[in-house]
């Protein structure tokens, strides 16, 4: 010790020259900003609304909707994938009234799904008979 310092450095007595200063903070940056949670930034940016022209007008519609739309349109092109994202939901969400598929449309789902499994790999599409 320094002549004349009679403070004693130990257990919860720092060193008088590694203390804060007066108006000095113990923690300048302060505390990390907390991150956004991805799924509100996924809902703020599908809730987005975009001014876009179909059919010679001009139309107000939000993200969310334009990406159903642009599903729907794969899907009635041709493409597989969509088809086979979106199947499942037509089917749970659709109710027609008065239809009772018969056997020819069970059978025709069938081959429809089993299509669809083989889209994407190589093996071709197998024939299901259930005569």
């Amino acid at each position: 010790m320094a002549d004349g310092d009679d403070y004693e450095v130990g257990y919860g007595k720092p060193p008088k020259g590694t203390r804060w200063k007066p108006g000095q903070s113990g923690n300048p940056g302060g505390r990390p900003k907390k991150t956004k949670d991805f799924e509100k930034l996924l809902e703020r940016e599908f809730d987005e609304v975009l001014r876009i022209q179909e059919g010679g007008e001009m139309r107000t519609l939000t993200k969310r909707e334009l990406i159903a739309k642009k599903l729907v349109h794969d899907a009635l092109k041709g493409d597989h994938r969509v088809m086979k994202l979106l199947l499942p939901y037509v089917a749970r969400h659709q109710t027609v009234e008065g239809f009772e598929p018969d056997a020819d449309d069970h059978q025709a789902f069938e081959r429809l799904v089993e299509q669809l499994k083989h889209a994407d790999g190589d093996d071709a599409p197998t024939e299901t008979n259930h005569d």
